[in-house]
């Protein structure tokens, strides 16, 4: 076992915390039981990262970051009103991991270092979203008036209640009646609606 801090390592640790994560629990998961699950040792965990709630969010990252940059590649050619339907839809995509958000918010009410990085990580997202709605205003196709930021919240809570529904495994919406609806929301605050 080792305890070496490379991408090597970091990759295995973080597919071991997902597994873990999603058999134990945030709370219920130990450091131990993800660098066993990893072949390596706690060290190499402590090499890598500072803490389980930085763990968490590396391994809820990754997943992220690939899913945002496969989506941001995809529509580099897309008008930002594109993106944001495109955003939409993934809302109610089926994900094949359970999502672990869920039981990070659970615990960052009894963890304010794991509050504090889920605050850090949702406002980058919230950052990201309201740089897509300014292009957006900036090129005609939503209202110039609308508060950006305001409207990047809004998508982000569509976000955490999308992301309640698939843990309770709830039936989704259907997918074009979905797109519809995001479609009307953003004609709705389109700057040609405004005239």
């Amino acid at each position: 076992m080792t305890a070496v801090s490379d991408s090597s390592t970091r990759d295995r640790l973080l597919a071991a915390a997902v597994e873990v994560f999603v058999e134990q629990g945030y709370e219920g998961a130990r450091l131990q039981d993800i660098a066993r699950a990893a072949g390596l040792t706690t060290g190499a965990v402590y090499a890598n990262f500072r803490g389980k709630s930085e763990l968490l969010f590396a391994a809820i990252g990754a997943r992220a970051d690939l899913e945002m940059e496969a989506l941001l590649t995809e529509t580099e050619t897309h008008d930002p009103r594109a993106l944001l339907e495109v955003l939409g839809d993934r809302l109610v995509a089926t994900r094949r991991q359970p999502p672990l958000l869920v039981d990070a918010i659970a615990a960052a009410r009894r963890d304010p270092a794991l509050a504090t990085v889920m605050r850090d990580r949702l406002d980058a997202r919230v950052q990201l979203l309201t740089d897509i709605v300014e292009r957006a205003k900036s090129d005609g196709s939503l209202d110039p008036n609308l508060d950006a930021n305001v409207f990047a919240r809004f998508g982000l809570t569509l976000a955490l209640g999308a992301l309640v529904l698939r843990t309770l495994q709830l039936e989704p919406p259907a997918e074009g009646a979905w797109h519809d609806l995001i479609s009307r929301l953003l004609d709705a605050v389109s700057e040609e609606q405004q005239k």
